[in-house]
Order: C-alpha cells, then sequence, then structure tokens
C-alpha cells in the first residue's frame, strides 16, 4: 500500500501512472516480480511468457545463452528456446540475464538524458561487482545479490526521471553545504532516496527481499551481517557506494587509495578480514563484464564518465591514454558476450524464420528426451516452439481433471494469459458437438479458419468466444490408447491472420507426437 503520508510518493504513483516511458521499466518489474516460489512451474512458466512477449529480448536471450560464457552449462547442442534456456541455466540465471539486456538496451538509448543513462550504468555495475562478490564469499544466492543491488538505488532514478527539476535542487543543495546528494534529497523533497523507492517497489509488488535491500544505511554503522538477506543488504550498499566513490569529478591515484583503504576496512568489518587485491579483483573483473556488453552493444565506453574513472583506477593514466591513442593495440577478450556463438554459425542467423523456430524447436525437445527430463519441461518446449512458430496470439494446454470429466487449463502463453488458463475449462462429453469434444472424440487436429461459417457457429461454445474471442484457433488433442490426457488450443486474435500452409501443420502433429511421447514416457 502506498503511503499516503508521503506527498512526493502520492505524487511520483501518479506521474508513474500516467507517463509509462520509464525506461525498461514496465518489462523489468513484470521479470523481477516473478520470483515468488522461484521453483515453480508457474513462476517458470510466468517468467518464459513475460520474456517472449518481447520478441527482441528474447532474440538476444537465445543468442547470449549460446556463447562460449554459457555453453559450460549445458552440452546437449544448441538451446533455441526460452522455455529450455530457463530449464537448463536456472529460473534466477535466466531473469538476472534478462534484466541485464533490457537495462543495457537503455543505458545506450541516446533519447535518454545522459545522467539517465549514467545512473542506469552505475545500477547495472554494482550489480555485477556485488555478484562478484557473493560469488568470492560463498553466498548461496548471487544471482538475487545482482537483482538487488540493481535497485538499490532506484529512487534516485525515478526522481532523476520524472522529477528533474527537484533532482537538480538537490543537486545545488548539495553542493552549497558539501553533503551527498543522499544527505541533501530530504531537505527538498522531505523524505529520503530510499523511502521513495521502497514505497515504489511495494506498488510494483516487488518482493520484500529487493524493498529491504533499498533501505540504506551509512558505510560507518554497517556492522556484520547475520543472516544471509543482511549479507546481500550489505553488499547492495557497499557495491552501489564503491561506485558512488568511483564516480567522483575527476580522478585521483591518491584520493582514490585513501578511499579504497576506508572502504576496505568497513568490507572487513561486514565479511572478515579481505585479500588487498580482493577489492581490485572484483573491480577488474566487473569492468571486463561489463565492457562485453559495452562492446556487443556498440557503446562507447568513453561516453561514461564513470566507466572512464574505473578505467582510469584499474589502468592508471598512461595505460588509459595509449588505450585512446592506439585502440587497435588494445587485446581482444577471449570471451565476447553475443558473438562467439556454436557451430560457427553467423549471427545473421540468429534471425530465425517461423519455419526455423518449427525444425529447431522439434530437435532440441528430440535431444532433450534422450536425458531425463520433467514432463511440465518438455510441454512448455513444446508450447513455446508452437507459439512462436506459429505465430499464436494465445496458446494454452489444458489437462484433463484426474477427479472429473473436465478439461483445465494448465499453463500457456500470450497476452493476459493467467486469466485466460484460469477460464479455459470445458467438460468431456461423447455426445457433445462443441468443436474441443469433436476434436477429441475423432482424435483429430481441427483447424477453423472462419468462425462466421454456419457450421463452425453451431459447434463454438459461448465460453470461447466471450474468453478468447478469436478471428481464427486450433485444436489439438492428445489421446493415449484412446484415453483422452490433454488438448493444446492456439489462436490468432488479428482479422488479417492467413490460415496456416500445409507444411507447418505438419509441424504441428510432429509437435503433438513429441508431446504424447513425454506423457507415455512419464507414466
Amino acid at each position: 500500500m502506498i503511503e499516503k503520508k508521503i506527498p512526493i510518493v502520492v505524487r511520483l504513483i501518479d506521474m508513474i501512472n500516467t507517463n509509462t516511458d520509464f525506461p525498461a521499466m514496465s518489462k523489468t518489474v513484470a521479470l523481477v516480480t516473478k520470483q515468488t516460489s522461484s521453483d515453480s512451474d508457474a513462476s517458470v512458466t510466468e517468467l518464459t511468457n513475460t520474456i517472449l512477449d518481447d520478441f527482441a529480448l528474447s532474440n538476444k536471450l537465445l543468442r547470449m545463452v549460446n556463447t562460449a560464457f554459457y555453453i559450460k552449462y549445458h552440452v546437449a547442442g544448441r538451446i533455441t528456446t526460452v522455455s529450455r534456456a530457463v530449464y537448463i541455466l536456472g529460473f534466477s540465471h535466466i531473469r538476472s540475464a534478462a534484466t541485464s539486456l533490457m537495462l543495457f538496451e537503455h543505458i545506450k538509448n541516446r533519447s535518454l538524458a545522459l545522467e539517465l543513462r549514467e545512473a542506469f550504468m552505475l545500477s547495472f555495475m554494482s550489480g555485477v561487482i556485488a555478484k562478484d562478490m557473493a560469488q568470492r564469499l560463498g553466498l548461496k544466492d548471487i544471482e538475487e545479490a545482482f537483482i538487488c543491488s540493481i535497485f538499490h538505488d532506484i529512487g534516485k532514478s525515478l526522481i532523476k526521471f520524472y522529477l528533474p527539476d527537484e533532482q537538480r535542487r538537490i543537486r545545488e543543495f548539495a553542493i552549497a553545504q558539501d553533503v551527498t546528494e543522499d544527505e541533501a534529497a530530504p531537505n527538498v523533497i522531505k523524505t529520503s532516496y530510499d523511502v521513495v523507492g521502497m514505497e515504489v517497489a511495494k506498488y510494483w509488488n516487488f518482493s520484500d527481499s529487493i524493498v529491504y535491500c533499498m533501505r540504506k544505511v551509512p558505510l560507518y554503522k554497517l556492522t556484520k551481517p547475520t543472516t544471509d538477506m543482511e549479507k546481500i543488504r550489505c553488499l547492495a550498499i557497499l557495491s552501489n557506494k564503491l561506485c558512488e566513490l568511483i564516480n567522483k569529478p575527476t580522478p585521483n591515484t591518491k584520493d582514490w587509495e585513501k578511499t579504497l583503504t576506508t572502504f576496505k576496512h568497513r568490507f572487513d568489518i561486514c565479511f572478515g578480514p579481505s585479500d588487498d587485491k580482493m577489492i581490485m579483483d572484483v573491480l577488474e573483473s566487473s569492468y571486463n563484464e561489463v565492457k562485453s556488453y559495452c562492446d556487443n552493444f556498440a557503446f562507447n565506453m568513453d561516453h561514461s564518465h564513470f566507466l572512464q574513472n574505473l578505467r582510469f583506477i584499474l589502468k592508471g593514466q598512461q595505460e588509459v591514454s595509449r588505450d585512446k591513442t592506439h585502440p587497435e593495440a588494445v587485446a581482444k577478450k577471449s570471451m565476447q558476450i553475443f558473438d562467439i556463438l556454436l557451430d560457427g554459425e553467423e549471427e545473421t542467423s540468429q534471425i530465425l524464420t517461423p519455419d526455423d523456430i518449427l525444425t529447431k524447436g522439434i530437435l532440441e525437445i528430440a535431444n532433450t528426451m534422450l536425458e531425463r527430463f520433467s514432463l511440465n519441461d518438455i510441454l512448455r518446449m513444446i508450447l513455446e516452439v508452437l507459439y512462436r512458430g506459429m505465430e499464436f496470439t494465445h496458446i494454452v494446454i489444458a489437462i484433463k481433471s484426474s477427479k472429473e470429466s473436465y478439461m483445465e487449463g494448465r499453463f500457456g502463453f500470450g497476452q493476459g494469459i493467467n486469466q485466460l488458463v484460469k477460464d479455459f475449462r470445458f467438460k468431456i462429453e461423447k455426445s457433445s458437438e462443441d468443436v474441443f469434444n469433436i476434436s477429441l472424440e475423432k482424435d483429430s487436429i481441427v483447424l477453423i479458419n472462419n468462425l462466421y461459417d454456419v457450421e463452425v457457429q453451431s459447434c463454438m461454445p459461448q465460453w470461447l468466444q466471450s474468453t478468447f474471442n478469436p478471428k481464427m484457433f486450433i485444436i489439438v488433442p492428445i489421446t493415449l490408447q484412446k484415453t483422452h490426457i490433454a488438448v493444446i488450443y492456439g489462436d490468432w486474435t488479428r482479422v488479417e491472420q492467413k490460415a496456416p500452409n500445409t507444411q507447418r501443420l505438419r509441424y504441428v502433429k510432429t509437435l503433438r507426437n513429441q508431446a504424447v511421447l513425454a506423457i507415455k514416457h512419464s507414466m
């Protein structure tokens, strides 16, 4: 619930509701809130659906998981479905990877104010640093450290985007009083950046862990954490503070050494004695990871004051000058996030046609079924291949209820699919003349491409028309030994949609056979 006693928060929420242009926020919010019961099938399906809703994001993510960096996680050939990427790499890993891609896409968005782009860069780098530190410290949930650190300072970014005049006054006050912007903020907006971030995060239904990690604590007040969540919050605070210290107007070696000593002292209080080189090693590896994003997004690192400062700290002035004068002399990294693809495929081959998606998807499903597999994972892959390859608006798989003679929606993909799945339910009746029972009884795929035909109208269930309002749809029954097991429904709601050709219908039949085989193996 929004804290009504904070006028600036109420005002900000109103602006968010009327101006939905805050970069990457709508889809990023959808991603980071998909984390309750992350091991459940429901959450995995929701995450997959969120990614599939964004065509560009889906393609970039699939390119990313087929690079040298990710190949170590899988050995069964190229990953061509988001569902399998989640299955192979894990829910948290894919969620943070997708968040990174969306956030970095907007770092290079030149239509945004430079200050806001720089704020995104600092948030992204703090997440990378926190993830690296969490791994070195042996924390269990390194992806949570990444997400919490990225959103630690979201309150300030919101003020910068929606209330630039207030942000300017905060900056002017900080300069005049020789204090930080965090200390100056309450004098202008009557509350702190972190309170703004936490209240908006609650409005967005962010997890308690992300909201908890937004609470700022001065470095000198940080103490040794006693729980895993406190450890993640410490890392979020420390990584963001480290980026803030790096982002000084002019880098100075002596000042940095003094700053580093103070920072290391506080880090050691929180996590015990650390190697003198550990923090610098973390900064260097994090810089290299961000650099690979910059290289592959064609983002000039010289456009970021923060990255210039970090490069100066890591390499020194002479090395930085040499890099700028002789860019060809800079050794290229052996690992590139997007460019090293399996099987020597060209980058252009990643732009897949619907037929490519279907053929590659069928092959990937066949390979997956040679391993140990979960039935829900296979069914989710089959649905995704159909959804993308057939270019459906919605797709749902319904499973026969174990208690009564009904088919009930289990999961699916498409806009508003969660509610549509709940509404997808029909009674199995041998004597019924509705199109679903006809398909089940004949054990045949049914394609309806003219809903206005008199014969079609007579067998169209009313609930389907009122709930999905399709212009064309297909029903794929799944039957095993004359027993009705499930049904797959896919529709198109576009008026100009053409009926699928014979070849694509053959692919549909092959995918149905794979579903039958998977169910048979699981029994």
